[in-house]
């Protein structure tokens, strides 16, 4: 099996794949327009976003099996069109989750600490301590819209 890497990649995935026999091919620099012109000789892709993987780029992939997205969505990938021509696809929803989590409250944080508003004034010498007074965290409900990986990830922070 012949597997083309996009982009750079744990270097764990190109020897796992090697121990398995496949020929990994890595080629981070080509346009998508080059790239279409060998994705024919591939059966697998490793991805990240590098372009979008749209319905003329599967066309020319007339041997490709799989497409492993090294992220947590699918969004530069015609779904529907791969999986018409009958490519498996992969992706790690939960790679990010512990991130985005953590990012996710921080903002929270920030806001309620109205700390880019402060960080602003105090940049320009102006204090306004009791414009800036924060709101605590503490004993409030916050509410989650999803509860899918990056919302349990947030939940539990």
């Amino acid at each position: 099996m012949k597997i083309l890497h996009l982009d750079t990649n744990h270097a764990l995935l190109i020897e796992q794949f090697n121990k398995l026999g496949y020929h990994n091919d890595e080629d981070y620099t080509s346009t998508k327009a080059e790239i279409e012109e060998k994705i024919t000789f591939y059966d697998g892709l490793i991805i990240r976003s590098r372009f979008a993987i749209d319905a003329s780029f599967l066309d020319k992939a007339t041997n490709l099996k799989f497409i492993g997205r090294v992220g947590a969505g699918l969004e530069n990938i015609d779904v529907e069109y791969a999986r018409e021509k009958g490519i498996f696809l992969a992706a790690a929803p939960e790679g990010n989750r512990n991130a985005v989590g953590e990012h996710t409250l921080g903002m929270l944080l920030s806001l309620f600490n109205k700390l880019n508003k402060a960080d602003q004034e105090v940049r320009h010498g102006k204090w306004d301590r009791a414009g800036n007074r924060g709101t605590e965290l503490d004993g409030k409900t916050v509410g989650l819209i999803g509860y899918g990986n990056m919302g349990k990830a947030f939940a539990k922070k």
